[in-house]
């Protein structure tokens, strides 16, 4: 994944592969132009606010983890001058840190200024944070205004615009404290500050656009797969339009189908979800428990149902699945949920298993049909008309050799 947008303020950019005119500003001169207090705050914002850390690939140096979080860890090496992960989280004064919370679709690091005061720095779903923001910081300055109907609404267009562009949008906002824990916080029965209760009043900083690209021969890996008589569905935690404009590419959207948002596949009564799965095609910003309802629930109409995912939030999916599929480079903790581990990440693979599982199936039920004709077995009157074998009959298998063994 890489990022190839960004809004900031009233400065944008985009990668120089997708660069449509001379007005378009590359990442690079924008990171030229970058303030040092905007600087401070992007670094806060994806390197110390993030679970990601630095590894090694064929000996070459590698950020691992969250394919969005090294995304955005790979736009501030490249252009905001991270040299040392470990070293910048050491020197951050981290005071708390708030994990990925996948109803918020967010999470949350708290630094200390030198000041002497305390920032809050979250990024997550953008036009989830941008509901919870009420001011925007002009970036050159980071001076706080009043966030406007008007440029509300411009912000939700550009994220609409990023979505529409199969890009995930991830928001970056914060909020400054004179001391911590804060006056009004709530606090859990830890001890410790509730982040819900911090997430309002926000000042909205800037989004980014990240770029998945489809892997060559998903789409007709999917067709082989529908071909096939499997139906594929796509549940993310993008918002809807990057959901949709996805899955039309990888051809699991079409016309007629039915895209649906996780709160509001949440409030649906059983009997509303048995009508609706048919249609279902792709779920979006849907939680880990929205993705193990509809595995329980086609499982409950008979459906043989089997799950791919990388994280930890997918395990209980994976485990409620016929069959898991985990990749490689997911986590511990879904490979542990899975059946099978991809050892390529690719959907392609996927279909390859289905073709090999079918094909050993029909190769032993070929096998028990030529090794059974050779033997007679007795047939009820009530049965000559079947060409079935009864299978409730205790001389059924007493005929067959030693070395035919059966298994159940």
């Amino acid at each position: 994944m890489t990022v190839v947008a960004g809004t900031f303020g009233t400065t944008s950019f985009v990668h120089a592969d997708s660069a449509n005119s001379d007005k378009d500003q590359t990442i690079s001169a924008w990171a030229s132009q970058v303030s040092p207090a905007a600087k401070e705050l992007l670094i806060q914002s994806i390197a110390i606010n993030s679970t990601a850390f630095e590894g090694q690939e064929d000996g070459k140096p590698v950020f691992v983890g969250s394919k969005t979080e090294t995304a955005l860890l790979e736009l501030a090496k490249d252009h905001l001058g991270l040299v040392s992960l470990s070293e910048t989280r050491v020197n951050g004064q981290v005071i708390h840190m708030f994990p990925f919370d996948s109803a918020k679709k967010c999470m949350g690091a708290v630094v200390e200024l030198s000041k002497g005061q305390y920032r809050l720095v979250v990024k997550g779903a953008s036009e989830i944070l941008l509901r919870l923001a009420s001011e925007f910081a002009h970036f050159e300055t980071l001076q706080a205004e009043s966030l406007s109907e008007e440029h509300r609404q411009l912000l939700t267009d550009t994220i609409n615009a990023y979505a529409n562009r199969s890009l995930r949008t991830i928001g970056l906002v914060y909020r400054d404290f004179s001391q911590w824990p804060p006056a009004n916080a709530a606090l859990t029965e830890g001890g410790s500050v509730e982040f819900a209760s911090l997430l309002h009043d926000l000042t909205f900083f800037g989004l980014v656009g990240i770029q998945d690209p489809v892997r060559p021969g998903v789409p007709e890996a999917v067709r082989k797969a529908q071909k096939a008589g499997v139906t594929v569905r796509m549940v993310t935690g993008d918002n809807m339009q990057t959901a949709r404009a996805i899955a039309t590419e990888c051809l699991i959207y079409t016309e007629g189908g039915l895209v649906m948002e996780g709160p509001d596949f949440r409030r649906l009564s059983t009997e509303q979800l048995d009508e609706m799965l048919p249609r279902l095609q792709v779920l979006a910003r849907s939680s880990p428990e929205d993705k193990r309802i509809l595995v329980t629930r086609l499982k409950a109409l008979g459906e043989i149902v089997a799950v791919t995912g990388d994280g930890t939030n997918d395990a209980p999916a994976l485990k409620a699945a016929n069959v898991g599929f985990s990749m490689v480079s997911g986590t511990e903790v879904a490979k542990e949920a899975s059946s099978i581990i991809l050892m390529d990440d690719n959907f392609s693979s996927i279909i390859t298993a289905l073709m090999w599982g079918r094909a050993v199936n029909d190769a032993v039920q070929k096998f028990l049909q030529v090794s059974c004709t050779q033997y007679t077995f007795p047939i009820s009157p009530a049965n000559k008309s079947s060409s079935k074998l009864p299978s409730t009959s205790p001389q059924l298998f007493s005929h067959l050799s030693p070395r035919c063994t059966m298994t159940k």
